[in-house]
């Protein structure tokens, strides 16, 4: 009798001789299984493994991301963004897990009296409450291009409540001065986008 591999061992009595020799092949192949161990842990899964497991637990903005990081972080608070969906809350964890940093959401837009309570400074347009009490505004600290002030635009109705409707996006600080550094390019705007 000849003497069996422990992977050829495993086949059933009735194996046929082609199973016996695929299993043969297969113990020497040496598979590693190392990765599989971590297939339901975002920090510790094999990289390649990362869009299926975002896509088992539905997380939001996945082609978003543009970093390894970002991604791992993104799945970490996937459960959190779903639990609290529909609440600035989750418009602000979604936000910092996509690498924008804090933000600041102003609710509620429009409908400001005239009372001496906000300067007029653009910041809150003229419309009567009743047409503008479901708005909101995102203002980040740090300036955000173009394109990136796109995606967050098809990005934020995903997260944010349904009834809700996003005015603006402004950023504080802005990334073009007029000392001639830079050229306009129409990368950046002048601090809204």
């Amino acid at each position: 009798m000849t003497s069996l591999l422990p992977a050829q061992r495993l086949l059933p009595p009735d194996r046929t001789p082609l199973e016996s020799a695929l299993a043969g092949v297969m113990a020497s192949l040496a598979l590693s299984t190392d990765g599989l161990r971590h297939l339901w842990s975002a920090m510790h899964c094999l990289e390649a493994a990362l869009p299926w497991l975002s896509w088992t637990l539905s997380v939001e903005a996945w082609h978003e991301a543009k970093s390894d990081e970002a991604r791992r972080q993104l799945i970490l608070n996937s459960i959190e963004i779903h639990r609290r969906k529909g609440t600035p809350w989750a418009i602000r964890l979604l936000i910092r897990s996509l690498g924008f940093g804090e933000v600041e959401i102003i609710e509620r837009v429009g409908g400001r009296l005239h009372n001496g309570e906000i300067r007029r400074n653009g910041e809150f347009p003229r419309a009567p409450l009743s047409q503008s009490w479901a708005t909101y505004k995102v203002v980040f600290e740090r300036p955000i291009t173009n394109a990136q002030a796109e995606r967050l635009r098809n990005l934020l109705p995903s997260v944010a409540p349904a009834r809700c409707h996003l005015v603006g996006l402004r950023y504080a600080t802005v990334a073009n001065s007029h000392n001639g550094a830079i050229r306009r390019d129409g990368t950046y705007n002048r601090g809204s986008a």
